[in-house]
């Protein structure tokens, strides 16, 4: 009987795990390049109002050029701590789990945090350059500064 209950425990897990993975909403046009990162350790910095802090663990500091081409996406995703991202060229729209939108054009930018999920689209007929600067836990491995997430119910943003 524990046997069987446990294979069926195995199964449901499994399961799971492949359905998930089958319902997120991978990237279409987007080419994500990491450009560098580093271990900043465990830091409190301040200046002229602007304060960054690590509080109880050591971060790095990863930057990566990101392009969607036109009709492309991220995909529904989330970042593992902080995403400061800036827009090089081409416009974008950001999508929160709730589907209400933002534009953004050259040199604006916006911050990702707080395991907020969201997904980026490029609506326009350029392809969109944007550079993103992660500041996340050391143990982030490189794969894991975004994570897959499903598509929120009744937003049908891809």
């Amino acid at each position: 009987m524990r046997r069987a209950i446990l294979l069926m425990a195995v199964a449901v897990t499994v399961l799971a795990v492949v359905v998930g993975a089958a319902l997120a909403t991978p990237p279409k046009g987007t080419t994500p390049t990491p450009l560098t990162r580093a271990t900043l350790g465990k830091f409190d910095a301040e200046n002229q109002g602007i304060e960054v802090e690590s509080e109880q663990r050591s971060a790095d500091a990863a930057i990566a050029k990101v392009v969607i081409e036109p009709g492309g996406s991220t995909g529904w995703h989330h970042h593992p701590g902080v995403a400061l991202v800036a827009i090089k060229s081409g416009t974008v729209t950001e999508y929160d789990v709730k589907c209400e939108k933002s534009i953004y054009k050259v040199g604006e930018g916006f911050v990702e945090s707080n395991d907020e999920v969201h997904l980026v689209r490029n609506l326009g007929n350029a392809k969109a350059v944007l550079y993103v600067t992660f500041i996340v836990p050391t143990s982030t491995p490189p794969d894991g500064l975004l994570v897959d997430e499903l598509q929120p119910k009744g937003c049908n943003a891809r």
